[in-house]
């Protein structure tokens, strides 16, 4: 059912749908940790809802810093109606599109939301397992905007999934490592996701989902993340599809290992303890590492860099992923990628106007003493606003770039790739605090473009549930795009009966589907600016 109606109208309609058959077709689940009872949900009808899933133990005490361990049994039935809190986080602002208000955090964190679209436990429905962004330092599973509900309606069981983040999710330490059997550390975060996958294997089937249909998709950092795990040899068996929407640069350029200098991930881990009063790497600076309080280690910075992200461990990632993609050691699975026109119009949203001689400065810094030979290429934007053109430089740079190098990688080997150009101009409003959505007094205008993670509200199929300022062919896009992606998570192709057809990429046509007000596939948008960009940049 098409809905093109406003969000107030479609909102009482709903809710009258909802109250007359509010009722959750799959009811009680047995899982590997214990009985669940489901709730309906708020949003489709039919859509059996489970939130706060322990899928591993808490990672407290001897458990912080190690590879997740499994999720401790419980007795009796738990309606599973609340979610398990944030990761611990800093907080930010409210005075952006990506504030996430006071979340409650902990430690205790590894819990996953379960949204089926299933009328029985036989029915083996596509799964699509969701890791939000949030550059591996922010954000939970349990956002409105990734209520699962409106993609679970069209036949299918849909998981968010939170992970440790920061350097509770990502420290590496001469001492962790010692201490660990695989003589890796870090990567903490990616093996929570492992874990959260392993978990969908022995238990998604009680749900209705199918385990030889799971389709893994993230934005932003999830995008990087996923991406990863594509590569990673633990994710064999555990993953059919990928999604990466505006993966982050680590996706194919991630290179830091854990030896190798001043920047090596154990150099950087050592200088953050150390900011704590903790020397060593013995069990003497594990035991005190193990003591410090959360708020200690979130709120630790070093002008250095802190441990927030993914490295090359040697066990997660035994290669940089490049190396893994171009040989063909990865996951040889089907995948999607692709990014937005405008990504840092939104990353940068207050920027000052700066001078042509901060630009120069800025492009000297990203593509060393050549980079100001892109003045040429971007010299009529540049002529209407440098922190513009620095801002679609940075585009087209970053997550534009980083999606169809990785589709070319894949695509290079034979495995199908769909890559996909969102342009459609987003409403501006707090993606994620859906009671305080007005930003700016703006009423939903669209000033900041098809900013970074815009598309999230349409891939989700929710907005009628989170936003402001939609019209008519948003609700239209927004119905395509999730069509293609559970199509995607069905069949390993997005394409479908209704939809425009989305063409297998091919590296030398560099085809891509545009998603705006009118889709369809056409040359990548930014393919000149992107192939001399990547004349200067490296891989």
């Amino acid at each position: 059912m098409k809905r093109f109606m406003s969000k107030q109208a479609s909102l009482v309609i709903l809710t009258g749908m909802l109250s007359a058959f509010a009722v959750a077709d799959i009811d009680d689940v047995s899982t590997s940790g214990g009985n669940y009872r489901s709730v309906a949900s708020e949003f489709a009808a039919g859509v059996s809802v489970f939130k706060g899933l322990a899928f591993a133990a808490p990672p407290l005490r001897e458990l912080r810093w190690k590879p997740p361990a499994q999720a401790i049994k419980f007795s009796g039935t738990r309606v599973a109606k609340r979610a398990g809190p944030a990761c611990w986080q800093a907080r930010n602002g409210d005075d952006s599109v990506y504030a996430r208000g006071n979340l409650g955090r902990s430690e205790d964190c590894l819990y996953l939301n379960v949204f089926s679209g299933a009328s029985a436990a036989s029915e083996r429905l596509p799964v699509m397992v969701w890791f939000h962004g949030g550059s591996n330092t922010a954000g939970h599973g349990d956002a409105q905007i990734f209520d699962g509900s409106n993609l679970a309606a069209r036949g299918a069981v849909v998981v968010t999934a939170n992970y440790r983040l920061g350097p509770l999710g990502f420290l590496a330490h001469p001492a962790l490592t010692n201490e660990s059997e695989q003589g890796a550390s870090g990567n903490y975060g990616l093996l929570d996701q492992i874990a959260a996958l392993r978990w969908v294997q022995d238990n998604i089937a009680e749900f209705g989902g199918d385990p030889e249909r799971v389709t893994i998709f993230g934005q932003s950092a999830g995008g990087e993340d996923v991406c990863l795990l594509m590569a990673s040899p633990l994710s064999e068996g555990l993953i059919h599809r990928v999604i990466g929407q505006s993966p982050s640069g680590g996706c194919v350029r991630l290179q830091r290992g854990l030896e190798g200098g001043a920047d090596s991930a154990h150099a950087r881990g050592t200088r953050f303890v150390e900011a704590m009063g903790i020397t060593g790497s013995g069990s003497t600076a594990l035991a005190d590492m193990r003591e410090l309080s959360p708020q200690q280690i979130i709120g630790t910075t070093r002008t250095e860099g802190n441990p927030n992200g993914p490295i090359v461990d040697g066990w997660v990632l035994p290669q940089p992923p490049a190396q893994l993609f171009a040989s063909g050691n990865y996951n040889r699975v089907p995948m999607m990628s692709g990014a937005l026109s405008d990504e840092y119009f939104g990353l940068q949203a207050g920027a000052a106007e700066i001078s042509e001689t901060d630009l120069d400065n800025y492009l000297t810094r990203a593509f060393g003493d050549a980079g100001t030979g892109l003045r040429a290429d971007y010299a009529e934007l540049i002529a209407q606003s440098p922190v513009a053109a620095r801002k679609t430089i940075a585009g087209d740079n970053g997550f534009m770039r980083t999606a169809r190098d990785w589709a070319r990688l894949v695509s290079s080997h034979g495995d199908d790739t769909y890559v996909y150009y969102f342009s459609r101009a987003v409403p501006v409003f707090r993606l994620y605090v859906p009671e305080l959505t007005e930003l700016n007094g703006n009423g939903g205008a669209r000033t900041l473009g098809a900013y970074h993670s815009g598309e999230l509200a349409y891939v989700f199929d929710n907005l009628d549930v989170v936003g402001i300022g939609w019209k008519e062919a948003d609700h239209m896009l927004s119905e395509t795009v999730a069509d293609y992606w559970f199509n995607f998570a069905s069949t390993g192709n997005p394409n479908g009966a209704g939809l425009p057809d989305w063409p297998v990429y091919d590296s030398a046509l560099d085809g891509v589907q545009v998603l705006d007000a009118e889709v369809s596939n056409a040359q990548h948008p930014r393919k000149r600016f992107m192939d001399r960009i990547g004349t200067l940049a490296a891989p």
